[in-house]
């Protein structure tokens, strides 16, 4: 008897552990709208930390060019960035925003906005949210080195995106954020009025701020 009750115990414990575990994380919700000239697909959160789900809407709202309101009506939200860029442009968008990582520190959306008008130009951007209280991680956050270093690894770790620059020099870090195993660099390209640069986190450990827990914490 007594035996059971101590294994009741530790499983309603461990329930408790991994309830509150999963209190941490965000869930979310993936909503897409698809018109003549706007398409969108966006993994919303729906439940998390207030602050945290705060600051990643707000983020979106920057991306989508339309104040994202308070509740569920994320098509309704969709439907006012479309009205918003039909509004004020000849061309075509297509948006695509996704959580890409989440640790018990952070957790990362990234996103791609094609705009198509004539030529095409692509707009990325990676942020990484903090769970203690939802504000976007800085560049000064991650980097624990001078942006001329910066630059130099973006240079380094520009893989295949097409130039405009000659060298390092030419970098101009915009924002930066966390995924697994990378570290993702916003700057310039051929192209692009933001790009990404895959940084390789074990390769550049020495130029960041790190932590025993994880990215962020």
């Amino acid at each position: 008897m007594v035996g059971n009750r101590i294994g009741a115990i530790l499983f309603m414990m461990l329930a408790w552990v991994m309830q509150l575990s999963a209190q941490d994380f965000l869930s979310t919700e993936t909503v897409t709208l698809k018109n003549s000239r706007f398409s969108a697909s966006v993994e919303f959160p729906i439940e998390g930390a207030p602050e945290v789900v705060s600051g990643v809407m707000q983020w979106m709202g920057e991306i989508l060019g339309a104040k994202m309101g308070e509740g569920s009506n994320f098509h309704g939200m969709l439907q006012a960035a479309n009205d918003a860029f039909s509004a004020s442009n000849s061309g075509e968008r297509h948006v695509l925003i996704e959580r890409s990582y989440e640790d018990s520190g952070c957790v990362t959306f990234e996103s791609m906005v094609t705009d198509k008008d004539g030529s095409t130009v692509r707009t990325a951007d990676c942020a990484s949210f903090s769970k203690r209280d939802g504000h976007r991680i800085t560049m000064d956050e991650i980097f624990d080195c001078d942006m001329q270093t910066v630059k130099r690894l973006m240079w380094e770790y520009r893989d295949e995106l097409p130039m405009e620059a000659d060298g390092p020099e030419g970098m101009r870090p915009l924002q930066a954020g966390f995924i697994d195993g990378w570290v993702v660099v916003i700057g310039p390209a051929r192209g692009y009025k933001g790009a990404p640069y895959m940084l390789r986190y074990e390769e550049i450990e020495e130029y960041l701020k790190t932590s025993e827990k994880g990215y962020y914490e």
